[in-house]
């Protein structure tokens, strides 16, 4: 059951693999969707297009689904699947939380400016789709019209074509936060919950409520985890836990 990394967003876009099916997390530029056709068409095998079954994203911001508009296009068999908030968001009941002024600062900035590439792939993802922006005047607009959420992810119930995975609600970064943990692969994608912008892995300080994301780490804290793929930067492999994630 292995995680693929497709590289072509300010986000990390990874794929899961699990038999003949793949699920795609967090797609967030339209780059980062033909970049995944692209892998899917080019990986050999029984393997092809109709073998991505499902997208999905660990929050409901643009850099993590600015993509999805154009992969359903690519995919058009695929399901798309949310956690019942970001359903929520996309029917118009509820909307997504706001960062405060320092959050931007001294939270997002930093992160910007530790991608490679920060700019053009910054660029990317607001030019993939306007909608899932944390702003005042932005964040109820420009929603998506081409697809919604067909079936809705809990932590109580088995994730469609990952019988090897669980979702996990992970509030802090956002309200929606989710990851996406496999204990037969000790893997966690983690989302914007841990970045890795300094090569250890650290909990994200651009968050809309500190509070419950440092205990949503305390929640992930005793998973047998060796491998994080994080929301930004690069995986981490062979760990011993999530001890030495820095908070």
């Amino acid at each position: 059951m292995p995680v693929h990394i497709i590289n072509g967003g300010y986000a990390n876009t990874y794929l899961i693999e699990d038999g003949d099916s793949f699920v795609a997390v967090d797609v967030g530029t339209s780059r980062a969707a033909k970049k995944t056709y692209q892998y899917l068409s080019a990986y050999g095998g029984s393997i092809n297009t109709s073998s991505l079954r499902m997208v999905t994203a660990t929050h409901f911001h643009i850099d993590h689904v600015g993509g999805i508009s154009r992969l359903v296009k690519l995919f058009p068999k695929m399901r798309v699947c949310f956690s019942k908030m970001v359903g929520d968001y996309l029917n118009g009941r509820n909307k997504i939380c706001l960062f405060s002024p320092s959050a931007w600062l001294k939270g997002l900035l930093p992160v910007i400016k530790a991608e490679d590439n920060h700019l053009s792939n910054t660029l990317a993802a607001l030019f993939s789709g306007k909608g899932a922006i944390p702003l005042p005047f932005l964040r109820s607009r420009f929603l998506p019209s081409d697809y919604s959420a067909e079936c809705i992810l809990d932590e109580d119930q088995p994730i469609p074509y990952l019988p090897h995975w669980v979702m996990l609600k992970t509030p802090g970064h956002t309200d929606d936060s989710i990851c996406f943990y496999s204990s037969d692969e000790k893997t966690i994608i983690s989302g914007d919950t841990i970045l890795n912008m300094k090569g250890t892995g650290e909990l994200n300080n651009f968050c809309c409520n500190p509070n419950a994301i440092r205990e949503s780490f305390k929640k992930l804290l005793p998973l047998n985890v060796e491998n994080i793929y994080p929301g930004h930067g690069k995986p981490l492999f062979n760990l011993d836990g999530l001890g030495n994630v820095s908070q």
